[in-house]
């Protein structure tokens, strides 16, 4: 006689409640980026993945919902919103275009590796449709670390064959 599985819907709550302020702070980035991207041809592309981002977080919050985070009422934005800001950016002080791609292609690989997870937790629990949404993620979170990693590309390539002192 098999057993039936045992599903912690506050520790599934809990971790995706993390997972909507990762999004948050992934669109957040995104947005500026697009603003001052580390290369000028990534422009639209930082644009699309804070659209995505955006999308990302409010599916993430609805599978949150469903095992019983309660959506938070507050505004977004104020003084946490301005110094995480403030924190990225003295981050980034003394940081190359190339070394702020490189964290932006980690963000995407720890978003990707975190749908893979939660995608085979959600088809082992039976929560197809949680799994779906966020199998649909996963395949945008794909597309945009691919994307990424061209840009790093050609910014690889045009420093590896600029002349030495030239701008690249």
């Amino acid at each position: 006689m098999a057993t039936a599985t045992t599903i912690n819907r506050d520790w599934i709550a809990a971790e995706f409640s993390k997972g909507i302020e990762a999004e948050q702070s992934l669109m957040e980035e995104a947005k500026a980026r697009a603003e001052s991207p580390p290369d000028p041809g990534l422009g639209v592309l930082y644009h699309e993945i804070a659209a995505a981002d955006e999308r990302h977080r409010a599916i993430v919050e609805t599978i949150a919902t469903r095992y019983g985070h309660t959506p938070s009422r507050s505004v977004a934005g104020g003084i946490g919103e301005t110094l995480g800001r403030l924190k990225e950016k003295v981050g980034e002080i003394g940081c190359t275009p190339m070394q702020r791609l490189g964290h932006d292609l980690m963000a995407k690989a720890n978003s990707i590796h975190w749908c893979q997870a939660w995608v085979q937790a959600f088809q082992a629990i039976g929560d197809a449709e949680s799994a779906r949404e966020l199998a649909a993620i996963l395949t945008e979170e794909k597309a945009h670390r691919d994307a990424l990693q061209e840009g790093l590309n050609r910014m690889v390539t045009i420093g590896a064959t600029s002349e030495p002192g030239e701008k690249s």
